[in-house]
């Protein structure tokens, strides 16, 4: 009797091959998610989707508040089917659904502790997150070893992610740590800005554009709220981009000409029915320019200041067609929440001729109002020509004074914020108001032109009312 061979036959060893390869694209082989780096990253598209599922079925789940075994199966049959549509590579496992849970609720308990930390439609209110963590600022130590501006990334990181969660969408990490820096560093003492410059920090043309339109705004509008600010500036721009595109090289040479000389001089017949063409919000803005080159250096010639203006509105041309407008929205907002605290971080001609005059009538009279006007007098005698530019020598001389008052005239110690808070109580010295009256009126501007900041109103009667600070 002939002896059963052991091993196998050739089409024995086939079938177990073609069933080994059967289970290979099997579902129980697909990757388990919590083991791939996409989990681990808040913002990807897995975690985005999961995270909504989550909340979304949060509502309805039994038992929602404690993870038990039905509540597991609740939530896998109710996700898994369209989350295996969406990412077919994946598996759904119970380690990944429950983690992802515990990180919504987390989130959402934070979130429903306070019921301003949502706006009306259920999204998370950001404005109210900056102001609050902003709260500890001033505390920061400066040390030589850190930057002040990584705790605004750190913030930035921590909302970003519960942005994520709560809101199921991509947060812009960087432009929330530009908008957190630009605020957090007018709080820290002692911060100096020459010798704290981060790379959050905005020098673009559009910026300087969006700046000098800014400080021309508030130094007519002193108390102007943040959203009107943003009105006007993105009129500001409107404009100063039609004046760019609407006319020729030629033509705007010779609007500049016009206007100098119906200001300064006697203009000719020529020149007059060009004047008569020119629309008001066009000369306007053409004769902004001119003025502050006027009043800075009024010992220029006609045709360097016309020169020098048309090379102005050239750079500006070039700058916002560069730029996309979200881009230029963002930067309107950007500077817009800083309002006037900004002036201690820009720079301004020390040598401008209209500069040294305020700097030196605010040393004589030391209050607001009467260095304003006897640096006009003293101006306008000086130099008699300039007269057709009295209106906007009045604003460019608060802007100045201004400048001065945030930049040489506190110890380096003082924050930006501390500053803004003096220089307003200096504005309002001649409604002699009371002490009381006083910080409720600080009280107010403060959350009408900075709102995104803190006011903390035991501090402000100590800074506002103690003799040595």
């Amino acid at each position: 009797m002939a002896r059963r061979s052991t091993h196998n036959s050739p089409a024995e060893g086939f079938g177990k091959s073609a069933l080994k390869k059967k289970h290979l694209f099997g579902p129980d082989l697909l990757d388990a998610i919590d083991e791939r780096p996409e989990f681990h990253d808040p913002y990807s598209e897995l975690n985005l989707f999961l995270s909504q599922k989550v909340k979304n079925e949060m509502r309805h789940c039994s038992n929602s508040k404690k993870w038990s075994p039905q509540l597991q199966d609740e939530l896998l049959c109710k996700i898994a089917p369209e989350f295996q549509e969406r990412f077919p590579k994946y598996r759904l496992g119970v380690s990944a659904i429950k983690k992802t849970w515990e990180k919504v609720q987390y989130f959402s308990g934070q979130v429903q502790e306070r019921k301003e930390a949502l706006t009306q439609d259920g999204k998370l209110n950001i404005p109210f997150f900056i102001k609050e963590n902003l709260k500890s600022t001033s505390k920061l130590q400066n040390t030589c070893h850190v930057h002040p501006c990584h705790y605004a990334h750190q913030l930035a990181a921590k909302m970003s992610e519960c942005i994520a969660v709560v809101d199921g969408i991509r947060p812009k990490l960087e432009q929330l740590t530009r908008t957190i820096w630009s605020l957090q560093r007018h709080l820290i003492p002692s911060l100096s800005p020459e010798h704290f410059k981060s790379p959050y920090d905005e020098n673009e043309q559009v910026d300087k554009l969006v700046v000098r339109a800014l400080i021309e705004i508030t130094a007519k509008h002193p108390e102007i709220s943040q959203a009107e600010l943003v009105f006007h500036l993105q009129k500001r721009l409107i404009q100063l981009r039609h004046v760019t595109t609407a006319y020729t090289e030629t033509q705007m040479r010779k609007m500049l000409s016009a206007l100098y000389a119906d200001q300064c001089h006697y203009p000719n017949q020529r020149m007059e029915r060009t004047l008569e063409r020119i629309p008001y919000p066009t000369a306007k803005c053409l004769k902004g320019q001119l003025a502050s080159l006027v009043l800075d250096n009024p010992h220029m010639g006609p045709e360097q200041i016309t020169e020098e203006a048309f090379a102005y509105f050239q750079r500006a041309s070039h700058a916002l067609a560069d730029l996309e407008e979200e881009e230029i929205e963002r930067k309107i907002q950007n500077w817009a929440i800083q309002n006037d605290m900004l002036m201690r971080w820009i720079r301004l001609n020390p040598t401008s001729a209209l500069y040294k005059e305020v700097v030196c009538a605010w040393k004589e009279k030391k209050d607001l109002t009467s260095a304003i006007k006897l640096a006009q007098q003293n101006f306008f005698d000086k130099y008699p020509k300039t007269i057709g530019f009295a209106k906007e020598l009045e604003n460019l001389s608060w802007i100045y004074l201004k400048h001065y008052w945030y930049t040489a005239n506190f110890p380096e110690k003082v924050s930006t914020f501390d500053r803004f808070l003096k220089w307003h109580k200096e504005r309002q010295k001649e409604q002699k108001l009371s002490p009381q009256e006083l910080l409720e009126k600080m009280e107010k501007l403060s959350k009408k032109t900075l709102p995104l900041l803190p006011f903390n109103t035991a501090r402000a009667r100590t800074l506002l009312f103690t003799e040595h600070q």
